[in-house]
Order: structure tokens, then C-alpha cells, then sequence
């Protein structure tokens, strides 16, 4: 009986001290895991680290003015777009960037692009005042023609460059000539100056509903200062 005791005993010690190896190497494993997944949680999602000279730099911007089709295809909306201006040193580089940005299309779901799809950007350069604009001949082709999507289309290209301060007129050719008409209804043989009656006006129904409301305050704010 004895002996069977002290068997007894020295299996619950044997027990015991392979359940605390047990929970110290388990305790282990966890401190560590924990250790692992807070370096993890605080790690930036970037590691590139830009200096503050750097970061200024990147917030200086420039506003570009473009001129798109409203959904009606009858008027030029102008829509603003926002660039670096390291990317626009002078006004032939301005003029390279205004015209990507222009074929790259409205990001307003209101407008519409006046411009074929599927066609290069038109190369563009400045001579004095003008600004050259060279289409390609895909670009004519590919135009659906017609007096109002002719006249949306080039004086999208006209109203955006002219918006440039030191250009004050575009000129068009095609694949590097000059030709006497886009698609038969526009002559393109000399420059275009921006035409500023084809940009949409606002809303003569919303001035008069604005208008209107503001009676409707006034008359309020009378009637209750003499009820004072």
C-alpha cells in the first residue's frame, strides 16, 4: 500500500511538471505572437518618408480651365482641374498638359467630350500668341461631323488654350498642312478666338427661382419686423 502511494505520488509530480513546461512554452508562444502582431500593426503602410520641403512642393498646384459639352451637345461647360505646377515651367509645356488633361474627358457625369474616341491627343505649340494645333487626319475622319458637334468640338480646344495667359488664338492644320474646312461646315484655314457665347449660362428658370425665394425672405423678414 505503501509502495503504491509513493508510485501514485510521483506520477501526479511527473504530471505537474510537464503541465507547467506545458504553460510556460504556451505562454511563451503567445507573448511572442502578441509581440509580433503589434510591430506588425504599427508599421506605416508606406516606408517612404518624404521631407517637408518635398511635401510643399507636392501641394503646389496649379487650376486648369477646360471646356466640355454638356449633356445636350449645344454648350461648353467649363469644368476645373487641378495639376502640379512643376509639370507646367512655361506656356508650350502648359499647353502640352492642358490638352492631355482635355482628352482625357470630363470628370463631371453632367458633360459630355466633343472629341472622337480612339484618336491621338493633337500635338499643340506656341509661336507667339497662336497656339498650333495639329490634328490628325484619323481625328477628322473619325468625327461624326454636323454644324453643332463641329463648332463644340474645335471651340473646346479654342476657349481651353486661350484660357492660357499669353495665348490669344489657335491655330489648326492637319497632319501638318492647312486645310480650308474640319468637316465641311467650319473653316479652319485661319485662327480661332475664344468664343464665350457658346459657354452655358446659368439656368434662367434657377435665376428666377432663386430670385423669387429671396422676395419670399424679404417680404418674411418684413412682416415679422413689424409684428415686433
Amino acid at each position: 500500500m505503501k509502495k503504491f502511494m509513493c508510485i501514485l505520488l510521483a506520477m501526479l509530480l511527473m504530471v505537474g511538471a510537464l503541465s507547467a513546461c506545458s504553460f510556460k512554452s504556451l505562454k511563451k508562444k503567445s507573448e511572442e505572437t502578441a509581440k509580433n502582431a503589434t510591430v506588425e500593426d504599427v508599421q506605416p503602410a508606406s516606408s517612404t518618408m518624404i521631407t517637408e520641403d518635398q511635401l510643399k512642393k507636392e501641394g503646389e498646384k496649379v487650376i486648369l480651365t477646360l471646356y466640355f459639352a454638356d449633356k445636350q451637345a449645344t454648350k461648353l461647360v467649363a469644368e476645373k482641374r487641378f495639376v502640379a505646377k512643376s509639370s507646367v515651367t512655361d506656356i508650350n509645356e502648359t499647353a502640352k498638359v492642358v490638352m492631355a488633361e482635355l482628352f482625357k474627358g470630363p470628370i463631371s457625369g453632367n458633360l459630355t467630350s466633343p472629341f472622337p474616341k480612339g484618336v491621338k491627343i493633337p500635338s499643340v505649340k506656341v509661336e507667339k500668341n497662336t497656339a498650333m494645333v495639329d490634328l490628325s487626319k484619323e481625328f477628322v475622319e473619325k468625327h461624326p461631323g454636323g454644324s453643332t458637334g463641329e463648332t463644340l468640338t474645335i471651340y473646346s480646344i479654342v476657349n481651353t488654350l486661350t484660357a492660357i495667359s499669353g495665348i490669344d488664338q489657335v491655330q489648326f492644320t492637319v497632319d501638318g498642312k492647312k486645310v480650308p474646312e474640319f468637316k465641311g461646315h467650319l473653316d479652319i484655314s485661319k485662327p480661332f478666338k475664344a468664343k464665350p457665347d457658346l459657354i452655358a449660362q446659368e439656368n434662367k428658370e434657377v435665376k428666377d427661382d432663386k430670385a423669387d425665394k429671396a422676395d419670399a425672405k424679404d417680404k418674411t423678414d418684413k412682416e415679422g419686423k413689424q409684428g415686433q
